[in-house]
């Protein structure tokens, strides 16, 4: 008996792992640069991309202004040289430059280390070219453009 407790005590012992969370897939992505970082945006939730001069000119009663999205992540005020205008029409991002759009195929879930503010800006990572690349959250960018509009956004 000695002997098959021995036996039993030798062998390893299996611990349940958690499962590791299922990325998502992204599709046609579309990226941008702002504050000199590189940036990523479903291309789905794109209306169209306009000439940051363009801001004023063609506007819709209902549209808000645009977003300088470097300085609303932390990056300082941003040259916005292009607005991408997220559906319905009505919120865009001034960005610096609108590279190129790109297919993706899956999204990385954003690392426990993104606390803050982040996990609202950003959906999760992609990774294009040995580089980590953030993918923009378009719903709270939308929100934020309605809230700051009426004057109820205090930052």
């Amino acid at each position: 008996m000695a002997d098959l407790v021995k036996e039993h005590e030798r062998r390893p012992l299996l611990i349940a792992r958690a499962p590791k969370p299922v990325a998502a897939t992204a599709g046609p992505v579309i990226l941008f640069t702002a504050g000199g970082v590189r940036f990523a945006i479903e291309a789905g939730e794109v209306q169209e991309i306009r000439d940051g001069d363009e801001s004023s000119g063609n506007r819709k009663p209902k549209s808000y202004e645009p977003i300088d999205f470097a300085l609303k992540v932390g990056l300082g005020a941003g040259i916005l040289e292009r607005l991408v205008v997220l559906k319905p029409g009505e919120c865009s991002l001034g960005v610096t430059d609108v590279e190129r759009i790109t297919s993706i195929p899956r999204v990385v879930p954003l690392p426990g280390l993104f606390r803050g503010a982040e996990r609202q800006w950003y959906r999760g990572l992609l990774l294009l070219e040995n580089e980590v690349v953030p993918l923009v959250r378009t719903d709270y960018w939308r929100k934020a453009a309605m809230i700051a509009e009426t004057g109820a956004l205090h930052e």
